[in-house]
């Protein structure tokens, strides 16, 4: 072989190899990319299926106040299903809202009172409606014993229920 020759094959294996450790570098950019969108993919899901959990979450607050029959009916309901008899759950009473010191929301409390109820069915009622599907929290429970004649295990109960309602102040409810 002549001197040419051995200067076309140099200069092709320089050519190649820095070809190769060209891509060498390509291919490991690449794989930090492909990793980086592997991580967003894995970010993209969680964030879907936390949109999901959300989207069939209630509001945090209603729009406006609820009617009387749309408190009445699941607290109602929620006794029945506790094994209180209907003729314990004495009175559903809303009370007038209250505005939540400067914030755009009112707290809407809605006043029940049992009597002669078992501890255990009060406990089943009251987690049934503080389920975040109802929208209600428990602001308040005072229970009473009945008296000393009727020693059945029962309780009168006086219960406060809340929900709020998003209302900036410069609106009328």
């Amino acid at each position: 072989m002549n001197r040419r020759m051995y200067v076309y094959l140099s200069v092709l294996v320089v050519l190649l190899a820095v070809c190769a450790v060209w891509s060498v570098g390509y291919l490991a950019d690449q794989r930090a990319v492909a990793r980086e969108a592997a991580k967003d993919l894995t970010d993209c899901r969680r964030l879907a299926d936390r949109i999901q959990i959300l989207r069939h979450r209630p509001a945090m607050a209603a729009d406006r106040e609820r009617q009387s029959a749309e408190l009445s009916g699941p607290i109602e309901q929620a006794a029945r299903d506790a094994g209180i008899p209907t003729d314990r759950l004495v009175r559903i009473s809303p009370e007038p809202a209250r505005r939540l010191g400067e914030s755009a929301y009112k707290e809407k409390p809605t006043r029940v009172s049992l009597r002669r109820v078992a501890l255990k069915n009060l406990v089943t009622m009251i987690h049934a409606l503080t389920d975040p599907t109802t929208g209600l929290d428990l602001k308040s429970l005072r229970l009473t014993a009945t008296s000393r004649e009727t020693p059945d295990g029962t309780w009168s109960a006086e219960l406060v229920f809340i929900y709020l309602i998003y209302e900036p102040s410069g609106t009328r409810l």
